[in-house]
């Protein structure tokens, strides 16, 4: 049993497998009024608020989309 084992190890192939591309959707405009914490859709908030809630946008569209590992 043994010999047939070590005969058949050159034999295995390891095939490369391509990885799959995942596409994520999300809504930006909501993601950062809920980080910032304004409520979505609203013109409830503050000079701060606004600065920041740019600064997140501006954060997620630099990545236009893509990240890649």
């Amino acid at each position: 049993m043994k010999k047939l084992f070590l005969a058949l190890i050159p034999f295995t192939f390891v095939f490369p497998v391509q990885a799959e591309e995942t596409v994520i959707r999300m809504n930006v405009n909501l993601v950062c009024s809920n980080l910032v914490g304004i409520p979505y859709a609203s013109d409830n908030f503050s000079d701060e608020e606004w600065e920041k809630f740019k600064k997140c946008v501006a954060f997620f569209k630099q990545y236009n989309g893509v990240y890649t590992d």
